[in-house]
């Protein structure tokens, strides 16, 4: 009886786990569309005046987009997720880059379908190299990552 009990432990931190990965990899994908774009080099401030608006009755008037940023934690769960998309080696998987894509178009929401024309796989085989890949990645970050730094991270104790 103790054995299935430790046995059940194990299975929820290894869901829990997962589910945290893929958690944290939404909140990537969904920061990473308020980053701010970097600007095109010796790109003089002066364009920064077109966004200025004007008095209505002026001819050159137009209202000022609302630009929304990402805030501080959003970019420091933004920057570990991209370690922990670099955590995908070799030595978790055959093709590092090809399962890096992979997690990262899961991560934006792509259908499986779509996801499997773009890689050119079945989305079935993709699907379940997927949640290969999130095992063994879970087991990689438990070893590697100090629990402090994780749930400093995740949590941001």
């Amino acid at each position: 009886m103790e054995f299935m009990n430790n046995l059940g432990v194990k299975l929820k931190e290894e869901i829990a786990n997962e589910i945290q990965i893929i958690h944290l990899l939404d909140e990537a994908a969904f920061t990473e569309k308020f980053i701010s774009k970097p600007k095109p080099p010796h790109a003089p401030s002066m364009y920064d005046l077109i966004t200025t608006s004007y008095s209505e009755d002026e001819i050159g008037y137009y209202k000022k987009e609302l630009k929304i940023r990402a805030t501080p934690r959003q970019i420091t769960r933004w920057e570990f997720t991209i370690d922990v998309l670099l955590m995908i080696a070799p030595d978790i998987s055959k093709d590092p880059i090809f399962d890096r894509k992979l997690v990262w178009f899961r991560a934006n929401r792509f259908k499986w379908s779509k996801i499997s024309r773009l890689l050119g796989m079945h989305r079935t085989t993709l699907r379940l190299r997927y949640e290969k890949l999130l095992d063994q990645l879970s087991k990689k970050i438990k070893k590697e990552i100090k629990f402090d730094k994780l749930n400093r991270i995740l949590y941001l104790i």
